[in-house]
């Protein structure tokens, strides 16, 4: 009797950690699945240059069409926006200080190289948030920096 009850203890626990560690394997593929989602949505923003106006002050704010900011105006594609059902995306490009810096190393091609004091950067931060954990789904944020290359000049 005694050995019956042990084993049934024993075996209530390895159904236990067998529930947590599917349960943890889930979590860590929900978190890539967010990840990657807001990687691409990154991606998606960086491959437009209209996306980063060299306007406004520090902190300038451009985000998605149906939130609060300085310009609602960024859009992308619906597949790169896809989620599944309760899962809320956020994202958003922040101008960052100096407005115009020419202090800023850059790595060209060879035949692309030239002096630093023919061009100035416009620094942006691009920020996308995934949230399913209402859903219980994984989250992340991405954030990104981006310098956009104008002629001195400008601004």
């Amino acid at each position: 009797m005694l050995f019956l009850l042990l084993l049934g203890l024993i075996a209530n626990t390895v159904i236990n950690t067998s529930i947590l560690e599917f349960r943890m394997a889930g979590n860590d593929q929900f978190r890539e699945q967010a990840f990657q989602k807001a990687r691409g949505i990154a991606n998606a923003l960086v491959a437009h240059i209209s996306h980063f106006p060299v306007t406004g002050g520090v902190g300038y704010t451009l985000c998605e069409r149906d939130a609060v900011c300085d310009s609602p105006t960024l859009a992308v594609s619906a597949t790169a926006e896809a989620v599944e059902p309760g899962v809320n995306v956020e994202y958003r490009i922040v101008r960052q200080a100096p407005l115009l810096s020419s202090h800023h190393p850059f790595r060209q091609v060879e035949n692309e190289a030239s002096a630093t004091g023919n061009f100035a950067v416009a620094l942006f931060e691009i920020i996308v948030e995934v949230d399913g954990v209402d859903v219980g789904l994984g989250s992340a944020r991405v954030v990104q920096g981006v310098a956009i290359r104008i002629a001195s000049g400008a601004g």
